[in-house]
């Protein structure tokens, strides 16, 4: 019987498991190349292939390296060794070459890759079954399994070339195998901890929060009377003296840490230089040393840009505590090169980057952004059931204790991964995505899981309708999304068609949508529909590539090819990337003001001079096409100023909102005084 039982619970477990795997894997073809894609797939496969670790390395090594993993037994085409941008370590330009110009196969490349990841996304389910099972019985390990499986920022992430499912995966794994390590001892354990610590630092640079989580789980278990067991050969001893216990387990994290930075070394194979010893002694980072570690500022190319002009371009920081303890580790090599350089570029760029909430533009972040993305993007049925399971969890109480419930030591590595990464999260002035907090989403469904409690009271089948209503309900609220599962708002955030005036970038728009906006366009021209499509993209995927026939506009950070500027717009359909419509990282931030519609008439009629009085002097032309590019900018600008309040005719890909307007509009729109716009609302 019991064994029969066993069976039964690894069948229905393994279903589950594959499901997940299915669900998020099989959305691939609709799913555009997203912004990291690119870059995270192209610097995998430089790692495996030429154990060269140049392109990317403030993202880890690991996610990448397996993503890039299933790619080696195909006849892929790499750029040549002398190439500029590989030299140069440009990593999105190289990437649009390997996936785009050099005629790989890229539909098979994603599908593999994202497949891979996606075996992190069933790791991390079932360390949750596990987890929720242990602390709180059977049914709360199901509950808890089913509500991650249709989870959809597990479904979004755990199918994307990115680092974000791996930390995931192993900063629980981490904890969990340390504390168990801390209790148990055997080589076993050792060795799974040892590998888990090495790994949480290869999956990404946040994977250091691993550092303060073990130490606090040390101090806990020293304030726990329990005894040691030591099985490490044929006998097993029991410490049961505080000191020893202590000694013994010191020594445990000492060891594990050690053999983590020796797990470290190994992903960038023992060798401190980023670059393989093979390639040109030029060859360097995309910013040299001095740069990243705030000693020179970072290189302007273009000194009056409309940045520039409208916000100033920020200095150089100064050094940093953070930025020094990196220099002084890279001067005397006492990690690799390229894990440092990422380091130093993680701290640089986390402490100002643009960001967007709720119509709001900042630099610096919010404290809010965070339990704001979590609020919005998490299911109300999930919400609901983790408050459940919590009240029900501490319902429970130790027998004869009556004060602390039974699984609180239990779960000391759940409670110091959610409260340190959300300790950091509140910290970070980094605020450009919801993913970033995709490591506590375990411990909610672990949590919520625990509501399955409640069946042990009464009325017990009105709460287990309840319990079944609510899993029912997240499970189609996230497959009502399907298979956008990035672009994800639960219904009282404005579900996929609204969800994009309160976050953007990868909490949105990530530049998924082009394979369907292809399909749209060409429904379009098969019903015989002439009008202009005009194309502002936000994202790392190709319209080129994928043949879409639209006039780009305001969108150069996201194109590589040759245009003419400005684009002069008539009426027609306006195919605008969510991400872009907020203007957030075209630094024409909400509100139009006075600066803006200064700098607009003021190019404007720059432009027009030029165009009846032409210059041949290469300086003059050069500053001309800035101009042109700036004013471009400016009129998309302008336009979306126009439709800030107006609903989208349709949104295609879950993240390109459509705009269908008039000449008339369009003319108004760019050229009618600021003053006859209507107010916003």
């Amino acid at each position: 019987m019991k064994s029969r039982n066993l069976r039964r619970t690894a069948l229905g477990v393994g279903a589950l498991l594959l499901l997940y795997w299915l669900l998020a894997v099989s959305t691939s073809g609709r799913m555009g190349v997203t912004a990291d894609e690119v870059v995270h797939l192209t610097a995998g496969y430089s790692y495996g292939k030429f154990n060269d670790y140049r392109l990317q390395p403030e993202n880890g090594t690991l996610a990448m390296r397996a993503a890039a993993w299933p790619l080696m037994g195909l006849d892929l085409k790499w750029v040549p060794a002398l190439d500029h941008d590989w030299q140069y370590s440009l990593v999105n330009r190289v990437g649009y070459k390997f996936l785009y110009n050099l005629g790989n196969p890229l539909p098979r490349m994603l599908l593999l890759g994202r497949a891979t990841i996606a075996l992190f996304g069933v790791l991390t389910l079932w360390l949750i079954w596990r987890w929720a099972r242990g602390l709180f019985g059977a049914r709360a390990g199901w509950l808890a399994l089913a509500l991650a499986a249709f989870c959809p920022a597990l479904l979004a992430h755990g199918a994307l070339i990115t680092s974000d499912m791996a930390i995931t995966t192993f900063l629980l794994l981490v904890v969990t195998v340390f504390w168990r390590l801390l209790h148990v001892v055997t080589w076993s354990r050792l060795l799974l901890a040892i590998a888990a610590s090495g790994a949480v630092l290869l999956a990404k640079m946040s994977g250091v929060l691993a550092a303060p989580m073990l130490v606090l789980l040390l101090l806990f278990r020293w304030a726990q009377p329990a005894p040691l067991v030591v099985q490490l050969g044929r006998t097993t001893r029991w410490l049961r003296p505080r000191r020893a216990v202590i000694g013994a387990t010191l020594l445990l994290t000492l060891v594990t840490a050690a053999g983590g930075l020796g797990v470290l070394w190994a992903g960038y194979g023992f060798r401190y230089s980023a670059f393989h010893p093979s390639q040109p002694a030029d060859a360097h980072f995309f910013f040299e040393w001095p740069a990243i570690l705030d000693e020179d500022p970072l290189p302007n190319p273009w000194p009056d840009n409309l940045p520039s002009r409208l916000a100033g371009t920020p200095r150089a920081p100064e050094p940093t505590a953070g930025t020094r303890l990196i220099g002084w580790a890279r001067d005397h090599r006492l990690l690799p090169e390229a894990y440092l350089w990422g380091m130093a570029h993680t701290h640089k760029f986390s402490r100002w980057r643009p960001a967007f909430l709720n119509g709001e533009f900042r630099t610096t972040g919010w404290p809010q952004f965070f339990p704001w993305a979590f609020w919005l993007k998490t299911t109300l049925p999930a919400l609901a059931l983790l408050g459940a399971g919590i009240w029900a969890a501490c319902r429970r109480r130790a027998p004869g204790c009556g004060v602390r419930p039974r699984w609180l030591y239990r779960s000391a590595p759940l409670l110091m991964l959610f409260f340190i990464y959300w300790s950091t999260a509140l910290a970070m002035t980094l605020n450009i995505g919801h993913r970033h907090i995709l490591p506590t989403y375990p411990v909610v469904y672990i949590f919520a899981g625990a509501a399955a409690l409640w069946l042990g009271s009464r009325p017990r089948q009105l709460i287990a309708l309840t319990l079944a209503v609510g899993l029912t309900a997240h499970a189609a609220d996230s497959c009502l999304a399907r298979p956008f599962y990035l672009s994800y708002f639960q219904p009282l955030g404005g579900g996929l068609r609204g969800g994009w005036r309160h976050l953007i970038d990868s909490s949105y728009d990530w530049g998924q949508g082009l394979p369907d906006l292809a399909r749209w366009i060409e429904t379009q021209r098969a019903a015989g529909a002439k009008s202009p499509i005009y194309l502002t993209y936000f994202g790392a995927d190709s319209p080129r590539a994928r043949s879409i026939a639209a006039t780009r506009f305001a969108d150069d950070i996201s194109d590589v090819g040759d245009r003419v500027y400005p684009v002069w717009p008539t009426g027609g359909w306006f195919a605008i990337s969510a991400t872009h419509f907020q203007r957030v990282y075209l630094r024409i931030e909400q509100p139009w003001d006075f600066r803006t519609e200064r700098l607009y008439q003021e190019l404007r009629a720059s432009l027009a001079q030029s165009a009846t009085q032409p210059s041949t002097a290469p300086d003059a032309r050069a500053r001309l096409l800035r101009h042109a590019m700036d004013f471009e900018v400016l009129e998309f600008g302008r336009l979306c100023h126009f439709l800030r309040d107006r609903e989208p005719d349709t949104v295609v890909g879950g993240s390109i909102l459509m705009f269908k307007l008039t000449d008339r509009e369009v003319a108004f729109a760019l050229n009618a005084p600021l003053s006859a716009f209507p107010p916003p609302k």
